[in-house]
C-alpha cells in the first residue's frame, strides 16, 4: 500500500541538487572481538547480507505522480537487491582514522539513486587497533536523525553473546512486541487546518519581530560569513569524541545543561575559526538548532517529526562564561516559544519557517544574498549502555549530516555511553581545513573549565 509523503518530507527531495544530496549518515566504529577468526570480517559481511526479507523503511522506494514530488508516495520495492545496498570496503592496513574520515567524506558526497530505496551501508575493514567501521546513509525524506538513532538503538544487541538479525531484517516485525491498537486521530477539518496555519503564521510573524540586539534570535538575523556561500559536491568530514563526565562537570559548575555546553563549545570553536581567517563578524552567529517533536513512544515511526529554533552563539563575546550565558538566555527564549504552541501549530510553523530555505535551494538563490542562519547544530541523545553487532562492541557513533547552498557546515553530536561523539560535515571548497575545528572545540571546552568557580 502506498504511503504519501508529508509536506516536510517532500521538501528534502525538493532541495536535493548535485551539489547538495539530502541524506544523513553515521559512522559506527567497532572493536574486533577477542580471538576473532581470520574470516571474521567475511562472516560479518555475510551476516549483513543474509536476510530473507527487508522491513520498512528499508524496502521502500519513491513513487511519483506530479512534478517536484508534490504527490510522492512510498511503495515497496518489488525488485529489492540487498547487495546493492550493503557493500564491502577496506583501507590499506594499518588504516588510520584520518584515512577512514577521508573515505567517509567521499562516500557521503555521492548522491543516492532515487529509483531504489534510498539507503546504503558500507562495511569498512583494515583500521588500526583491530577495529572496523560501518558507514551508513539514508535519505532525510525517509527518516529524521532522532528516529534513525532510536531505530538503531532498538535493533542492536546489549551484549556480545546476543544474536540479533541485521537492522533492516523483516525478522524485527515478528520480534518486536505488538503495540496496543489505538484509534487514529481524525484528520483536521479544513477549518482546523486553516486555524493551525493561521496560528503558525502568527507565531512566525511575531518571531521575525524579535529585536536584533536581543539574545533571542529569529530567522534572517544572522550575519553573512565565509560559511554562508554556495557549496560544491566535495565534502570533508571531521570527528572526535569527548568524555561525557568532563562536559557534565562543566555544565554543573555553570548550572547549565549538556546541550548548553555543546552550543558554547561550537560558538567558541566558530569564533576562533573565523578569527583565524580574519573573518569574524561584529554581530553574533546564529545557529539553527533542530528540536524533536516526536512522541516518546514513536520510535518506529518513519518520516520527519522535527522543528527548529534559532539560537545565538555569542561569537561577538570574548569571555567564554558571558558567551555561555548569552546562549542559555537565547535557548530559554526559543524553548519557551515552542512550549506555548499546540502540536498542530508547531507543524504549521515548521513548514512555514522552512519554506524560504526550501525555495532558496530549489530556485538556486540560496547562498547568494540573505542568510537565514549561519550553521546547523544538532544534539541527538543516544544509548547509555554499550551496543554490539555480530559480537563486536561499538566504540563510537559519529553523526554525518548534510549541508545546503548558503550553509556550508553542519555540527552534529551523538551521546553514547560515557562520551559525546562530534561529527562535522562541511563543503571541502567553501570551508577549508575543517579539521582545525576539532582543536577549537577542545580550546572552547578548556576555556570554560579554566573559568569554573572555585
Amino acid at each position: 500500500m502506498a504511503k504519501r509523503l508529508k509536506l516536510l518530507d517532500s521538501g528534502w527531495l525538493m532541495m536535493e541538487t548535485p551539489e547538495t544530496p539530502m541524506h544523513v549518515g553515521g559512522l559506527m566504529l567497532f572493536q574486533l572481538p577477542e580471538n576473532a577468526p581470520d574470516d571474521y570480517m567475511q562472516s560479518f559481511f555475510q551476516y549483513l547480507l543474509q536476510v530473507d526479507d527487508v522491513s520498512a523503511p528499508f524496502n521502500q522506494k519513491l513513487q511519483r505522480v506530479l512534478p517536484f514530488n508534490l504527490d510522492a508516495s512510498w511503495i515497496k520495492d518489488g525488485n529489492f537487491d540487498i547487495e546493492y545496498h550493503v557493500r564491502p570496503s577496506a583501507l590499506p592496513k594499518p588504516g588510520r582514522i584520518r584515512e577512514l574520515l577521508a573515505l567517509v567524506s567521499r562516500l557521503h558526497a555521492q548522491r543516492m539513486d532515487q529509483r531504489r530505496p534510498m539507503w546504503e551501508c558500507y562495511l569498512i575493514e583494515g583500521i588500526e587497533g583491530n577495529r572496523f567501521a560501518i558507514y551508513s546513509k539514508i535519505h532525510h525524506s525517509m527518516v529524521d536523525g532522532v528516529a534513525a538513532t532510536r531505530l538503531m538503538q532498538s535493533r542492536m544487541a546489549r551484549s556480545a553473546d546476543e544474536d540479533l538479525p541485521p537492522i533492516w531484517s523483516s525478522e524485527w516485525t515478528k520480534r518486536l512486541p505488538k503495540k496496543e491498537k489505538r484509534s487514529l486521530p481524525m484528520p483536521p477539518s479544513p477549518k482546523e487546518a486553516l486555524q493551525s496555519f493561521s496560528n503558525g503564521a502568527a507565531q512566525l510573524v511575531d518571531l521575525l519581530k524579535t529585536p536584533r540586539e536581543s539574545n533571542a534570535k529569529a530567522l534572517f538575523q544572522a550575519p553573512k560569513t565565509i560559511l554562508n556561500h554556495r557549496v560544491t559536491p566535495a565534502r570533508r568530514f571531521a570527528a572526535q569524541s569527548w568524555p561525557m563526565e568532563r562536559i557534565r562537570t562543566v555544565a554543573k559548575g555553570y548550572h547549565a545543561t549538556v546541550n548548553d555546553i555543546v552550543l558554547a563549545m561550537c560558538g567558541g570553536c566558530l569564533r576562533d575559526y573565523l578569527k583565524s581567517y580574519d573573518a569574524l563578524p561584529a554581530t553574533p552567529l546564529v545557529a539553527q538548532v533542530p528540536v524533536s517533536v516526536r512522541a516518546a513512544d514513536a520510535s518506529d515511526d518513519n518520516g520527519n517529526a522535527i522543528s527548529a529554533v534559532q539560537v545565538t552563539l555569542g561569537t561577538d563575546i570574548g569571555n567564554p562564561v558571558d558567551r555561555l550565558r548569552a546562549i542559555q538566555e537565547s535557548m530559554h527564549a526559543a524553548k519557551n516559544r515552542l512550549s506555548h504552541m499546540e502540536k498542530a501549530d508547531i507543524n504549521a510553523f515548521t513548514v512555514l519557517s522552512n519554506l524560504p530555505l526550501m525555495l532558496g535551494q530549489a530556485t538556486g538563490l540560496a547562498g547568494r544574498r540573505t542568510t537565514m542562519f549561519n550553521v546547523v547544530i544538532s544534539n541527538v541523545p543516544g544509548p547509555k549502555e554499550p551496543l554490539y553487532m555480530h559480537g563486536a562492541k561499538m566504540l563510537a557513533n559519529y553523526p554525518v549530516s548534510l549541508i545546503w547552498h548558503g550553509y556550508a557546515v553542519n555540527m552534529t553530536v551523538h551521546s553514547y555511553v560515557d562520551s559525546l561523539d562530534f561529527g562535522i560535515i562541511a563543503c571541502r571548497d567553501t570551508v577549508p581545513r575543517v579539521q582545525r575545528m576539532l582543536d577549537y572545540l577542545e580550546d572552547a571546552l578548556a576555556a570554560l573549565e579554566n573559568h569554573l568557580p572555585k
